[in-house]
């Protein structure tokens, strides 16, 4: 089967070593992701250096890849050391050898959202057209996520599709009844149980469960 995630991870990864290859004074680069329940993950990294700015960042919870993403803008960092809008942040960011930043938001789903993000170890690395490609990599970014999304949404509706269509099966062999009557069946469980219909014919095709046990 294959690994829609691998793929995602791939092509994310194509994406970041592009930047570090195109972007001028760009060391540096990864991808952070916020799905829901504001899971934050490092992705696609090209050094471990930009999975340790993503920890600081959510170990103080600000920072210019934050901001980014919660503020739908681009966010540009010239010097950690004269930085005061995230105090604490540029103060360790600068620490770990990061002097200039560039994270610009991806434009996902208002459940998935997230930032690529671009280091240097150099003062006021970044000029004008490290923004202009930056921001073409990062829609290509946000493409890639999006489409992963929709094709893992899309494999979810095909197998609930098919678990409730197993159950089904076999409550019509079962009881000997059509397959709406089969698919009231599931409803009424449903209903009865207060538990997700999918849960329901999940729980039959796995465990050979007949409706009244």
């Amino acid at each position: 089967m294959r690994d829609e995630h691998a793929d995602l991870d791939a092509t994310l990864a194509v994406i970041t070593r592009a930047a570090v290859d195109l972007v001028p004074g760009a060391e540096h680069a990864d991808i952070t992701l916020i799905t829901k329940g504001e899971r934050f993950e490092s992705r696609a990294g090209t050094s471990d250096l930009p999975r340790r700015i993503d920890d600081l960042q959510q170990d103080v919870q600000d920072g210019p890849c934050l901001q980014a993403i919660w503020e739908h803008e681009t966010v540009q960092v010239d010097d950690m050391e004269d930085e005061d809008r995230w105090p604490k942040f540029a103060r360790e960011a600068a620490r770990a050898g990061v002097l200039s930043m560039l994270a610009f938001q991806l434009y996902t789903t208002e459940s998935n959202l997230g930032a690529l993000n671009l280091l240097s170890s150099s003062p006021r690395a970044f000029d004008g057209t490290a923004v202009s490609i930056g921001g073409s990599l990062a829609t290509h970014a946000a493409i890639a996520v999006i489409a992963a999304q929709r094709e893992e949404q899309f494999r979810q509706a095909l197998s609930t599709r098919d678990t409730i269509g197993q159950a089904k099966g076999m409550l019509m062999e079962k009881f000997s009844v059509d397959a709406d009557r089969a698919f009231e069946l599931l409803r009424k469980l449903s209903q009865e149980r207060n538990v997700p219909l999918y849960e329901i014919a999940r729980k039959l095709t796995e465990a050979g469960e007949r409706p009244g046990d």
